[in-house]
């Protein structure tokens, strides 16, 4: 389910070596459906590190699969994003909670604002395909099946990629 790697400097700040532990057992945790455990895992570091963004990011995801509680998970991962607004992850952590919620137009923007900070960054990237939102048929009243908007389309993305410099 996450993306994130487990290693000792976790989004700019220090953990200690066992909030790290608990952390990388939560993703791990996470990544087995095992959202109850997780979150556990999480309190326990948090506990440790009340004020770590990586940890509350992934803490307000947790509530939100465990608990369905949106409102104070979107507030915990919230929260996060404006301690370390550079960390691509705590804003995909944000846009998950929004789909988990329902509510597909915020979680696209924070995928999109996350794969803008970091367009080498897999999650956002993996977040936003399977999102599965396309551009428009270049030519609108010609079915997207039709030869001049597949051949128009490529031709846009070819563009678009120049002038993003990927």
């Amino acid at each position: 389910m996450s993306s994130v790697e487990t290693f000792g400097e976790i989004g700019g700040r220090q953990g200690t070596h066992e909030s790290n532990a608990l952390f990388n057992r939560a993703i791990e945790m996470l990544n087995r459906n095992r959202a109850a455990a997780a979150r556990k895992s999480l309190e326990e570091a948090l506990q440790i590190c009340p004020q770590h963004p990586a940890y509350l990011s992934m803490y307000g995801l947790c509530v939100a699969i465990d608990s369905d509680d949106f409102d104070s998970a979107r507030r915990i991962c919230e929260k996060a994003v404006k301690m370390n607004p550079d960390d691509p992850i705590n804003r995909v952590n944000l846009g998950k909670v929004f789909r988990l919620q329902g509510d597909n137009a915020s979680a696209y923007e924070e995928f999109l604002a996350a794969w803008q900070l970091d367009k080498l960054h897999p999650a956002p990237a993996a977040e936003l395909t399977r999102m599965g939102i396309r551009r428009p048929p270049v030519l609108r009243f010609l079915p997207r099946s039709h030869w001049a908007n597949i051949f128009l389309g490529r031709l846009r993305s070819q563009l678009l990629r120049l002038r993003m410099g990927l």
